[in-house]
């Protein structure tokens, strides 16, 4: 602001065609640094709304209760209540965004755009002049000004120099000042008739003004430093500490620059609820326990073990069964700011009143204040109430209630607090069987453990008689007759038995239900021809390998093969005769020219030792340790990325053999499977969603009325509990004051009653002596 706030025509003209109210629009509508541009808050938007129903139409009243410019509260307004008609729109299809062609009504609230590179050569002379004007600092004027205050100060320090002489010597100078002839207006009042002294002092009266210094009421301290003048000093100090930096410590610099790169993410600010409970209600509920335990301490040094005050006197220091419980969900909280906006858009499309009918329904809300009154979010009080009254019996169909004091031992979510009934309130009639089977079997656990520890051993030795009588029994029990279950059980289990044992005998890949080829291919072995190049032994180990893998493959494949060996296609199934005969032929027939023969259990025990023997060995030798998790997670991914599925041929192969056209056709194969597995799961999620609406839906309308009902009788039992305790704290205090009041009307009457006697008397003898005078004159 160079030319300050209100120069706007100044200011117009060293821009390029910028009118002087385009200017002042710009900075108060966008370029002053007082503006917010930040994102809004719940709380503006709660204020915007609430302010907008209040004084509909109202922006430049709104804009600074809120802290924003009335532009900005006109467009968050239309973009709330758009998002009120269609709550899943996405910003970007914004019907007030601008389209090709469109001009802007509101240029002046939106960010700067960068200069075109294409201007026309006066567009470009302009734009320089006025660059060139906004960093003269040195003109002709400048200079003027500049001479005239160095010229000051100089002769301010020589006036300031001399009479420090003077004073050195002796001599005692005093600031003269030119004296003005007529009426000075700012120092005096001019005619000013002071008032008459009165009776009291009124000196702490008089006001005494600040003397105005008007040499500093310039535009330049009044504006202060400029922003820019501060930025450029700041920058040149960075540039001088971070060429310092890099002179001493270049490392530290290059990580000091990185690190402030990165962007800092603000903490946002904990917003906790406010207390539900008073400290005056804690220090009440502290005595009324200290008292509870302080009377069963009494009973307990009293030594009397059944007495009655020990089955009134509970402890509920810890409420038991509580350990499992679950903390309660907090009830669900409404969008007040989507509500406020549908109720506006509710009022803005009204019909007529002559059409007559009801009213337009409208979300509940609050005109007490600014902002909305909102809900505090509380933790639901699981301990409210008794227990035994709370409707969850099981004959009723809703919830059944939790047993009595019954351990949660299968670690479900916990219904309510358990029940705790030791003074007997509840009726007998309400627990039903089961509640009193379980608090039974509690007490007897309570007094087993109660026991006190024994002091002597005991050993029971069982008689011979009992022994051989146990034996008979024993040989009785063998040699009874099996029937057909049990001949049936145990033909079965011996079935299961064989197939576990056969099932050991084959593969890995079989024995975990592994992925297995369809076709087998018989071409890895290497050619062993007259004109082939002779095999080493390794190769030739290598090739019993894989001849034997061949064996087992083929051999898997005829006795358990898998849909895909058996002809299954991925379009239907059941597979062809035809297809499944030629696959089962291929199969026999090279088991005929190369037999399949059982391997002994302790040969492969065997080789499984010398594998782990070696493994060892070729761990300690290449330095391995143990593979983590990721890391062949790791592995498993980049070797499976390197398959990859050719549908047009049917089968797997390296991906770095592929051509770009088979990575395209494997790509949307494996896009179309994907599509079709969403679209299932999709499927399947609609309806279990459709059935648990349905289902549940009843029970979520009928929580959410017992929720408000009890949010109303809390709400009534606080205001009784207030009025009950206020009406008590006024009859204390007419309880205090009612003596003192009988006492001061008792003074006041005993007062009154001498008074009128006294004047009484008084009355008496002026009328003796009124007759004396008068039978005085008559007699005369």
């Amino acid at each position: 602001m160079k030319y300050g706030k209100n120069q706007w025509a100044r200011i117009a003209s060293l821009l390029h065609r910028k009118s002087a109210k385009q200017c002042k629009a710009r900075w108060y509508e966008w370029l002053d640094p007082s503006i917010k541009k930040t994102e809004w808050s719940r709380e503006e938007e709660e204020k915007l709304l609430h302010l907008a129903k209040l004084m509909p139409t109202q922006w430049r009243t709104i804009a600074p209760i809120i802290g924003r410019t009335a532009a900005q509260c006109l467009e968050h307004y239309e973009y709330l209540l758009d998002k009120a008609q269609n709550k899943e729109g996405d910003n970007e299809d914004d019907p007030r965004k601008l389209k090709p062609g469109e001009i802007d009504p509101n240029p002046e609230t939106k960010p700067a755009r960068p200069d075109p590179v294409d201007m026309d050569e006066d567009e470009l002379e302009m734009l320089s002049e006025a660059r060139a004007r906004l960093a003269n600092t040195q003109g002709k004027k400048a200079k003027r000004k500049a001479r005239e205050k160095q010229l000051e100060e100089a002769r301010r320090l020589a006036a300031l120099q001399k009479r420090r002489e003077l004073r050195a010597a002796g001599i005692a100078v005093k600031m003269k000042r030119k004296k003005k002839r007529g009426v000075d207006y700012n120092a005096e009042i001019p005619f000013e008739k002071k008032p008459a002294s009165g009776f009291y002092d009124t000196s702490q009266e008089v006001y005494d003004p600040l003397n105005p210094n008007y040499k500093r009421l310039r535009q330049q301290n009044l504006d202060g430093e400029l922003r820019s003048v501060k930025e450029e000093r700041e920058r040149k100090k960075d540039k001088q500490k971070q060429k310092k930096r890099k002179e001493n410590d270049l490392p530290g610099s290059i990580a000091s620059q990185a690190n402030f790169q990165e962007p800092v993410k603000k903490r946002s600010k904990l917003v906790l609820p406010a207390p539900q409970i008073s400290e005056e209600e804690l220090e009440e509920v502290i005595k009324v326990g200290q008292a509870n335990e302080y009377a069963r301490q009494q009973v307990e040094d009293a030594g009397r073990e059944d007495s009655a005050s020990r089955g009134l006197l509970q402890d509920y220091n810890m409420t038991p069964g509580t350990v499992n419980l679950r903390t309660p969900r907090t009830p669900a909280v409404q969008d007040t700011i989507l509500q406020e906006a549908q109720n506006i858009m509710a009022l803005s499309n009204v019909d007529t009143p002559l059409k007559g009918g009801l009213n337009t329904p409208l979300h509940q809300s609050d005109f007490s204040g600014v902002t909305p009154q909102r809900q505090v979010a509380q933790t639901p009080n699981t301990v409210l109430g008794t227990p035994a009254r709370t409707p969850g019996h099981p004959e009723s169909g809703m919830t059944p209630r939790p047993g009595l004091n019954r351990p949660n031992t299968d670690g479900s979510t916990p219904m309510a607090t358990p029940l705790r009934d030791k003074l007997s309130i509840n009726e007998d009639d309400e627990l039903g069987m089961g509640g009193f089977q379980t608090d039974n079997l509690d007490q007897l656990r309570k007094g087993l453990a109660g026991l006190p520890v024994p002091k002597n051993d005991y050993e029971i030795v069982v008689p011979e008689d009992e022994m051989q009588q146990q034996d008979s029994s024993d040989g009785s029990h063998r040699a009874r007759v099996e029937d057909q279950a049990d001949l049936d059980e145990r033909v079965e289990w011996e079935r299961e038995q064989r197939r576990l044992a056969e099932l050991k005998l084959r593969s890995q890949a079989v024995q975990r239900d592994l992925p297995r080829p369809a076709d087998v291919n018989t071409h890895i072995m290497r050619p062993t021809g007259p004109s082939d190049p002779v095999l080493t032994e390794l190769q030739k180990a290598e090739e019993l390998i894989k001849q034997e893998v061949l064996i087992m493959l083929h051999h898997d494949a005829v006795h358990c093969p898998t849909d895909a060996q058996l002809g299954v296609t991925p379009g239907s199934k059941a597979p062809t005769a035809q297809r499944a005969a030629a696959i089962q032929a291929a199969h026999l027939a090279y088991l005929d020219k190369n037999p399949y023969t059982e391997v002994d259990p302790a040969d492969m025990q065997e080789a499984h030792e010398m594998l782990e023997k070696e493994m060892q060995v070729v761990k300690e030798g290449m330095g391995h340790g143990d593979l983590s998790a990721e890391s062949y997670a790791q592995v498993w991914e980049e070797c499976y990325s390197q398959v990859l599925f050719l549908p047009g041929q049917n089968r797997y192969t390296r991906a770095n053999l592929a051509s770009k056209k088979e990575r395209i056709e494997s790509f949307e194969k494996r896009l179309e499977t994907n599509r079709a597995h969403m679209t299932k799961d999709a499927k399947t999620a609609a309806k279990l969603e459709k059935k648990l609406r349905i289902l549940l839906g009843g029970y979520q309308s009928r929580a959410q009325g017992l929720v408000k009902q009890l949010q109303e009788l809390t709400e009534q039992m606080e205001n009784t509990t207030v009025e009950l305790s206020t009406f008590q704290h006024l009859r204390q205090l007419e309880m205090g004051a009612i003596p003192k009041r009988l006492e001061s009307l008792t003074e006041d009457v005993q007062r009154q009653t001498d008074r009128e006697r006294e004047l009484q008397k008084r009355f008496s003898e002026l009328q003796h002596q009124k007759d004396i005078l008068y039978n005085q004159d008559h007699g005369n």
